[in-house]
């Protein structure tokens, strides 16, 4: 029986019962093609009609429309006409030749499909560096590509129809990959050895039918002999990149040693081509950022572009009590109060004339002198203490602060108008931690900067540097640059370790390894703490070969260290 799917194309037809039939047969039938004959409403029996005449009647047999189940015996009813029929609703009727050329049709089509599937399958074996074998699901080859020549030494030709048991224990290969897959019922990745000495790293893949019996088995190799080959040279290929990389951004370094700003990352480009379009004119910026990101070096680039040759003056506005800052931002005159200099004294306002004035942490600012601040930005004038003769300045203001002056402005701790006038121009320096790709070139900027001063030639390992690039330095670009001061300074070698490194910027498993330190049973917090700051205090010494090393190292005094380990030794020993 052949399975035909597929609706086919359906023909005029007259249904007629038995008891009409004559009446029917008595008529010029010229708009239909076939009549159909039906008792109960059951067909029994089709008539094709010729030049508007019934003929002799056909065979009737039933088949469904659009359904999957279609099928006929094209050999018992050869040249017959079929009645088309679905939920016993007749559809219509089709003739053999219809479905013969139907079924070549889509038989051909399978042919074609299968001629491309077969294309693309060789093509893919002939091209691929890997060797990729098809078996049966008795392990018997039937396809292997070109491959196979140059990676066991016999033609493809050799293989097919072998078993892979037997090509196994003849030793052309071990282990089999496909064999374990057909023994395990799963896919399997194995080292494979062969005869010829290569080594193959063979995945097989068996795929099952319906009834979960292997029906193949697909295998790729991959040859791995020369991988440690290639491991080796890919390591090697890195540290010439990473040699090359390092002496890149320490010329780089070298030739920005003159800059102000030393950057390497996007964010720190942007923000360097704003300053750019800003700098040369007179308006007032505000510069953003945490504590040791560099505020002070951008307020100095700023400066070198729009005011370079005059007095680049600077004050923090937190470090000076309230009742002396006026005085030293304004002057004062003589007599002006008690302890005052008999001629008075001019301002750093008025000594930053036709230069620039930082104001750092402005936000600490009393508010009794930001109204007098607020006059010298407006009225490019102010009276120092105890006078009342305005001067005139040309300064320009930048301020800075790691506080969000708009918030102060909504506690009532900072005037809403200076801020304004203030905030013209606001600037953010992201934190070093935003901006890891300018760590390495700072650090190599430093280094030769600390090299030269302390005429050394220090050098940062790559193990110094991934510490580096993962701490999240909290102190910022002023932490980094005391970090690298300190490691030119006290490291006995050329060439800085890990161990030459602060303990804060290692993980604590890192100093555990580094220096041993192990808590072995629980106890109280306090008692552990002792333990452990006992155990780096000794292995301190023990490394550094001096209390007096060891105190440099840990950050503290030699007198320190002298006290704790005797008092930790009558305790723990």
């Amino acid at each position: 029986m052949n399975k035909i799917v597929g609706n086919f194309i359906n023909k005029k037809i007259q249904i007629c019962s038995e008891e009409n039939f004559e009446q029917v047969k008595t008529k010029v039938l010229d708009k239909v093609d076939y009549v159909v004959l039906v008792r109960n409403n059951t067909p029994i029996k089709i008539f094709p009609v010729e030049n508007g005449k019934i003929t002799e009647a056909l065979c009737i047999v039933h088949f469904l429309v659009g359904k999957e189940n279609m099928e006929i015996d094209l050999e018992k009813y050869r040249g017959e006409v079929y009645l088309v029929m679905d939920n016993d609703e007749i559809k219509g009727v089709v003739t053999f030749k219809e479905i013969y050329c139907y079924l070549m049709n889509d038989l051909k089509a399978i042919e074609r499909e299968f001629e491309l599937v077969k294309t693309d399958l060789e093509a893919f074996m002939a091209c691929s560096e890997d060797l990729a074998c098809i078996t049966d699901g008795t392990g018997r080859k039937i396809r292997i590509s070109s491959s196979a020549e140059r990676i066991y030494g016999l033609k493809p030709e050799d293989f097919i129809g072998k078993n892979v048991a037997e090509l196994e224990k003849n030793g052309v290969y071990f282990p089999s990959a496909t064999k374990m897959a057909i023994e395990e019922k799963r896919k399997v990745t194995v080292i494979q050895r062969t005869k010829t000495g290569k080594k193959l790293l063979v995945t097989a893949i068996p795929f099952f039918d319906e009834k979960n019996n292997i029906k193949r088995i697909v295998s790729i190799s991959k040859d791995i002999t020369d991988e440690e080959k290639l491991k080796a040279e890919l390591k090697e290929t890195k540290a010439l990149l990473r040699k090359y990389e390092e002496e890149l951004i320490s010329l780089r370094a070298v030739h920005m040693k003159n800059s102000e700003l030393i950057y390497r990352s996007k964010q720190m480009e942007k923000l360097v081509e704003l300053v750019n379009r800003v700098a040369p004119t007179d308006s007032t910026i505000l510069i953003y950022g945490e504590t040791g990101v560099g505020k002070e070096v951008l307020a100095r680039y700023i400066h070198n572009i729009s005011r370079s040759g005059n007095a680049f003056i600077k004050i923090n506005c937190g470090a000076i009590p309230e009742n002396l800052l006026e005085a030293e931002l304004f002057g004062y005159e003589k007599g002006a109060f008690t302890g005052a200099r008999s001629e008075g004294k001019p301002g750093l306002i008025e000594v930053a004339d036709k230069g620039t004035l930082l104001l750092d942490e402005i936000s600490e600012l009393p508010l009794s002198l930001q109204v007098k601040l607020l006059r010298v930005l407006q009225e490019k004038e102010f009276i120092r203490v105890g006078g009342v003769k305005p001067i005139k300045v040309d300064v320009r203001i930048i301020a800075a602060s790691n506080k969000d002056l708009r918030e102060l402005v909504k506690e009532g701790k900072f005037r809403q108008d200076l801020y304004y006038r203030l905030n013209v121009v606001p600037v953010t320096i992201p934190p070093l931690r935003e901006r890891v790709q300018d760590i390495p070139v700072l650090a190599y900027h430093f280094l030769n900067m600390y090299n030269e001063k302390y005429g050394r030639s220090k050098q940062l390992t790559n193990e110094v540097m991934e510490v580096f690039m993962k701490y999240p330095w909290p102190g910022n670009v002023r932490e980094l640059e005391n970090v690298i001061e300190r490691v030119v300074i006290i490291s006995e070698n050329d060439q800085i370790t890990k161990k030459d490194l602060p303990w804060e910027l290692l993980d604590q498993g890192e100093i555990n390894h580094s220096f041993g330190v192990h808590v072995s049973r629980l106890m109280p917090l306090k008692e552990a703490t002792a333990l452990v700051e006992y155990q780096l205090i000794k292995q301190a010494i023990e490394e550094c070969g001096s209390s007096y090393k060891a105190a440099e190292i840990l950050g503290v005094d030699q007198s320190t260290i002298i006290r704790k380990l005797k008092k930790y030794e009558s305790t723990f020993l």
